[in-house]
């Protein structure tokens, strides 16, 4: 297993954690995972959608017909957007808040 499959799995695993704990919460969105992909589904059928990218180490999201590549950083261990340099959790939670409108920080 190579430095970014760890990485990248457990990232996946902490927020899936946090996401359904959300959910029990009572948080109106549902999780499917296939494979190494991630969906965030909305009663809307929009879909966030978090893969790895193995060949260029990197985390992508597809989210509102965008998508943000994030690379890893070993010194703080944690992913960062390849341009603007925000954190995931915290772009993650910023693109939750905005959809459900409410305060959600992962």
């Amino acid at each position: 297993m190579t430095s970014f499959t760890q990485n990248y799995d457990f990232t996946i695993q902490k927020l899936d954690d946090r996401l359904s704990a959300l959910i029990d919460a009572g948080s109106e969105f549902d999780l499917e995972k296939n494979g190494d992909v991630l969906s965030i589904i909305f009663e809307d059928d929009t879909k966030f959608i978090i893969s790895p990218n193995s060949p260029v180490n990197q985390l992508w999201v597809s989210a509102n017909y965008e998508g943000h590549r994030f690379n890893f950083d070993e010194a703080n261990s944690l992913w960062y957007d390849e341009k603007s340099q925000e954190e995931f959790l915290s772009y993650l939670g910023s693109l939750l808040s905005e959809k459900l409108s409410a305060e959600i920080v992962l």
